[in-house]
């Protein structure tokens, strides 16, 4: 992301007024969790609809400290937070410190995930398919998916997808045997 993009610096004129329309905690500085989670939800469809379908964790820290007033947002930590949050809402995609905005990347991307479960540690084992999950109904068993384990980096790739319950099971089994972290967030 350049900040010289015409449309991102929209995107930011529009996130510093609605940041302005917000009013932080008085005893920490920050906005409430509500408020700040609109924000960051905010500041990704501002950047899908500039272009940007993909970014990087230090990029939106960076575009939130940035703007005037972003400090309310709170640190790296909190804004991995609200990431998290939309990447189970389903609003994006976090793979290795990549940002996929929308239900996946684009340009045939390593596919949609339909499953999570987190390992001891708290790392997650992702259920992906090769289409987006189909919203409100219930998908074949015969439908094919794989599965990766962004802590130990384990998996079964597209080239080895099986039937769903299967790698369901292989899901819970290896979530529940391993005791790797969450990766830790690109530093660039």
């Amino acid at each position: 992301m350049q900040s010289t993009d015409p449309r991102l610096l929209t995107a930011t004129d529009a996130l510093e007024k609605l940041l302005t329309d917000l009013t932080p905690d008085p005893f920490d500085g920050l906005l409430r969790r509500d408020d700040a989670y609109t924000v960051v939800l905010a500041a990704l469809r501002l950047l899908e609809a500039s272009g940007h379908r993909r970014t990087t964790i230090g990029e939106l820290h960076a575009l939130s400290q940035a703007v005037p007033g972003g400090h309310v947002l709170g640190g790296h930590d909190r804004l991995m937070g609200f990431l998290e949050q939309a990447a189970a809402h389903g609003r994006i995609r976090l793979d290795l410190g990549q940002v996929h905005i929308g239900t996946a990347p684009t340009g045939g991307g390593p596919g949609h995930v339909w499953m999570r479960r987190l390992t001891q540690g708290g790392a997650a084992v992702e259920l992906i398919g090769a289409e987006p999950w189909p919203v409100g109904t219930h998908t074949h068993d015969e439908a094919k998916a794989w599965w990766y384990c962004t802590g130990c980096r384990h998996g079964l790739g597209q080239a080895g997808a099986m039937y769903v319950y299967a790698i369901r099971q292989q899901v819970t089994r290896h979530a529940a045997a391993c005791a790797y972290l969450p990766p830790l967030p690109d530093p660039h």
